[in-house]
């Protein structure tokens, strides 16, 4: 009994371990971010959809870059890569809801 125990232990373990292996997350890096989120910008400037409030001076995207821009000058990689990630999340987003609300008429028209 007690070698089944530890022989179904290690089947388990091994069979968990061997599950999880799919399921990393990409290392992406700081310029491979910002070059995404740049591009995803673009596209939703073409489709006149940038997020901005009126006071202002730039887009939420370009404040994200900006401050990502100045943490990867000051050496803070981590605070880098969570200001670019917002610019990236923030420009998809735009992207989105340009697409998904590009057939969208209203009430009153035929």
């Amino acid at each position: 009994m007690k070698k089944f125990l530890i022989g179904a232990a290690f089947v388990y373990a091994t069979a968990s371990l061997t599950g999880c292996t799919g399921n990393e997350t990409k290392a992406e890096t700081y310029d491979a971010i910002v070059a995404d989120a740049t591009a995803a910008h673009a596209e939703a400037k073409k489709m006149n959809n940038v997020w901005k409030q009126k006071a202002m001076k730039l887009s939420y995207v370009d404040h994200y870059l900006d401050l990502a821009a100045k943490a990867k000058e000051k050496g803070d990689e981590a605070g880098a890569i969570k200001h670019a990630k917002a610019a990236q999340k923030t420009a998809h987003a735009e992207v989105a809801q340009m697409n998904n609300n590009q057939n969208i008429k209203a009430a009153w028209e035929k």
